[in-house]
């Protein structure tokens, strides 16, 4: 009974397939009549036409490795069976799926061509394969062959698929893609492909974003960022050169690799009404210059006297000299101002004299104005006094270095320097003057450092009304009882009322006479009220100096002229009697005095030195614990360092003969030059403590310099010091 069942349900599964078989059959039957009917022309074209054989894995098969042949096999039968037994209802609609109707195969085909022309656009073009994006070079040929199968090698260069399905259920491939067909995608855009290929390599797409990015940030930080015009104005005929200033253009010369510019105004002319009056900057226009200044000569020095009492000079004095080694403003310089002057009464410049050569090897700018000396420059009198407000008199000189120091503020950036990096560095009687503004309300901020070499330590103390009183006898001589008779004068008139014991300086060891006279020595200096308002001394002992300060003097920096000939000689005998004839000799320290210098020229030049210059500098250095004093006991030449040796060797103004002074005049500029730059002194204990700096073939330290204490101790020093 069971194997007519089992019998039974095989001849039912074989009606079902005989069934199928029959109907796949119609189907194919009525495709066949569809491609008989084609058109003659059509059938020559492809007769025409090579065929090309389709790779059996260029089929689209409804299974893996399906055969040929439409007979089935026993593993065929078996699977079917078990499949349409489980599904029957599946199987059904795959095989309408694979065959469908001729009427509903030409409605699915036009819908699905309407579907494609309307999806047509850059959206539907992103989703095509691989194969669409990156089209192989196509053949030109005619219309599409419809092919079987063939081997691997006779396959084409792109294979298309073409929506016809063969009697085994499977979808012919058209190898021939370059014919139109509505049918295909379309040809996608340019923006599609690179932007498909990004997609693809999105690794190297995001890198080279990235590097396009940066390169652009940094030519727009380029753009953006400070632009300079010009690195350095170009040269007019190989050696002139163009610099602004806050009135109008200035033209330098170029000299040793370097830039000069000589005479360059700084303020009005102190002429006609402006005699003795304070120094007034270039504001107004009409106290400036038309085109271009010329700079190229030395301007004549402010009215003084020489060594050798000779008068020279003009009053349309104020100009500056300006050395440089470039005319840029990228990476400012820093600048010394130099302040020199043997005396205030003259002997200005001196050996403070730069140049553009100096500047270059020494990598500085350097400015060095003319400022108003002696009677011009200094006196304080009550008829003056009167044609101001508040009453005032007397520091005209000082006045034309403050406006000289902030002319550099508002200019030395045009010639290379730096307006934040100053030194001011004052020599003999200019170091005088710089002693007084570091204190000076109204030169506060005009400059960073202060350099003193061989200055005068003994400052005014009176009030003005004693010093117009003590200038008196100056007045009696010019015949003149106000201000318009004393600026309708002369200046060599002037200059020649100066009574003759104004110029004399203390220059020997300190006279029996001296003793009991106070103000034995002309005082040019007056406590005016307006530039110094109290003692120098009072200043520096309260005030927490702003500046970083360096003060020093040479060894014999006090010396005679007469003793500085290289032809000068004193015997021993000579040396004792102008020692015990002196007010040492009537104190009773003459004995003591031979025994710690012994009797010899230069033992008594550093005897007068110590007295006069070297012992008052260290009780001024002494005020503070942070001031370096250094003292150049190396002497230029045979026996003495003369008074101007330490400033000759920063300048290297001389040439060293020997080995030994070839090191100091290195170790000399060193010392200098990084002051200038850094505002440090290696050499001082930071501490205080050893901050003398003995300065020979090498600088080494002390804690006290060799006789001063003892002239400090007799009230000697500095009692007697030098007044400028």
């Amino acid at each position: 009974m069971s194997q007519t069942v089992e019998e039974q349900e095989q001849e039912k599964n074989m009606d079902k397939k005989e069934t199928a078989e029959e109907e796949r059959e119609k189907m194919l039957n009525a495709e066949n009549t569809k491609h008989a009917s084609k058109p003659v022309a059509d059938l020559e074209i492809e007769e025409n036409h090579q065929k090309r054989k389709i790779p059996i894995g260029g089929i689209k098969m409804p299974g893996f490795c399906r055969s040929k042949s439409k007979e089935t096999n026993k593993d065929d039968n078996v699977k079917s069976t078990d499949k349409v037994n489980a599904e029957p209802g599946l199987a059904i609609s795959k095989d309408k799926e694979q065959n469908p109707p001729s009427n509903e195969v030409s409605i699915n085909v036009e819908k699905e061509s309407k579907e494609k022309e309307s999806s047509r656009g850059i959206f539907r073009a992103m989703k095509l394969p691989l194969a669409s994006v990156f089209p192989r070079k196509k053949k030109e040929t005619g219309e599409h062959d419809i092919v079987g199968l063939a081997s691997v090698e006779t396959l084409g260069d792109v294979a298309e698929k073409v929506p016809a399905a063969d009697d085994a259920g499977m979808e012919t491939v058209r190898l021939d893609g370059n014919a139109f067909n509505a049918d295909d995608p379309p040809k996608p855009h340019s923006f599609v492909v690179c932007l498909s290929a990004a997609r693809r390599n999105l690794f190297v797409t995001v890198s080279t974003l990235l590097i396009l990015i940066t390169v652009i940030v940094i030519i727009c930080v380029a753009c953006v960022g400070p632009r300079y015009v010009l690195l350095e104005p170009p040269l007019k005929d190989g050696k002139y050169i163009l610099a602004p200033t806050s009135c109008g253009l200035v033209e330098g010369i170029l000299e040793d690799g370097g830039y000069a510019f000589r005479g360059i105004p700084y303020a009005v002319p102190p002429i006609s009404n402006r005699r003795w009056q304070p120094a007034e900057p270039l504001r107004r226009i009409e106290n400036c210059w038309t085109g271009t200044y010329s700079a190229h000569n030395n301007s004549i020095h402010c009215w003084q006297f020489d060594s050798s009492g000779r008068i020279s000079g003009t009053e349309d004095c104020l100009k500056l000299d300006v050395f440089t080694p470039k005319v840029d403003t990228r990476n400012p310089l820093p600048v010394v101002v130099m302040i020199g002057a043997e005396t205030l009464n003259g002997g200005s410049p001196g050996v403070m004299q730069p140049s553009s050569k100096l500047a270059r090897v020494r990598e500085i700018v350097f400015v060095r104005p003319n400022f108003r000396m002696g009677v011009f420059g200094f006196l304080a009198a009550e008829p003056l006094s009167r044609t101001t407000h508040p009453p005032t008199s007397g520091n005209y000189g000082l006045s034309d270095i403050i406006v000289a120091l902030k002319w550099i503020q508002n200019n030395i950036h045009h010639f290379g320097g730096c307006k934040n990096n100053v030194t001011i560095w004052g020599h003999r009687a200019g170091g005088t003057l710089v002693t007084t503004l570091i204190g000076a309300r109204k030169a506060n901020d005009l400059f960073a450092r202060a350099w003193i070499s061989s200055s005068s330590a003994i400052f005014p103390g009176e009030e003005l009304s004693k010093s117009e009183k003590s200038n008196e006898v100056f007045l009696n001589a010019t015949r003149c009882s106000d201000a318009a008779c004393l600026r309708s004068k002369d200046p060599e008139e002037l200059m020649n009322a100066v009574p003759s014991s104004w110029l004399i300086g203390n220059v020997e060891l300190p006279e029996p006479k001296e003793a009991g006279i106070t103000n034995a020595k002309h005082e040019w200096l007056v406590k005016d009220g307006s530039i110094i308002q109290e003692h120098v001394g009072e200043i520096w002992t309260k005030q927490d100096l702003k500046v970083k300060i360096v003060i020093g003097t040479t060894a014999q920096s006090g010396t005679p002229v007469k003793y500085l000939s290289s032809n000068s000689t004193l015997e021993a005998d000579q040396v004792n009697k102008i020692v015990r004839e002196s007010l040492l000799g009537t104190n009773g320290l003459a004995d003591e005095a031979l025994r710690r210098y012994n009797s010899t020229l230069k033992g008594l030049a550093t005897m007068i030195s110590d007295i006069r210059v070297v012992c008052p500098l260290l009780t001024i250095a002494n005020m503070k614990t942070n001031i370096p004093f250094y003292v150049r006991t190396r002497p230029r030449g045979e026996t003495l360092a003369d008074p101007d040796s330490d400033a000759a060797a920063i300048l290297g103004s001389y040439t060293p003969r020997t080995v030994e002074e070839k090191r100091h005049v290195d170790a000399m500029q060193k010392f200098f030059n990084r002051f200038v730059w850094f505002g440090e002194v290696t050499q001082a204990d930071p501490r205080g403590a050893k901050r003398i700096l003995i300065v020979d073939q090498d600088i080494h330290t002390e804690n006290d310099y060799p006789n001063c204490d003892f002239w400090i101790n007799k009230n000697i020093a500095p009692k007697y010091g030098r007044v400028d």
